[in-house]
């Protein structure tokens, strides 16, 4: 078994953290869960957070019953852009948006 410790620690759930990019999607979780609203995983439904490699915005998508898609969409843009994260529909999802974090 590796002594290696991932660079950033770890986020909820002992997620490994090993590069720049996953601490900031936990950032970008953090927010959300921070926000109240549930994470995908054990509890469907919920969003998850991909992307965000090479410059390149998150992704944070609704994953659930396309009837409460338009709701939960809305809540995260509204707790991502409070916490002033830049936040725009995905063109071709209207379950995802695109979400970069300040410089």
């Amino acid at each position: 078994m590796s002594d290696e410790k991932p660079e950033f620690g770890y986020g909820q759930g002992r997620r490994p953290l090993w590069s720049e990019r996953d601490r900031d999607a936990e950032r970008v979780r953090d927010i959300l869960r921070g926000a109240g609203l549930v994470e995908f995983g054990d509890t469907p439904p919920g969003f998850v957070v991909e992307g965000g490699r090479a410059s390149k915005p998150f992704l944070v998508a609704y994953a659930g019953p396309g009837r409460d898609a338009a709701m939960e969409v809305a809540a995260y843009s509204r707790a991502l852009t409070g916490a002033g994260l830049r936040v725009e529909p995905d063109a071709d999802d209207d379950q995802t948006l695109r979400v970069w974090l300040p410089a």
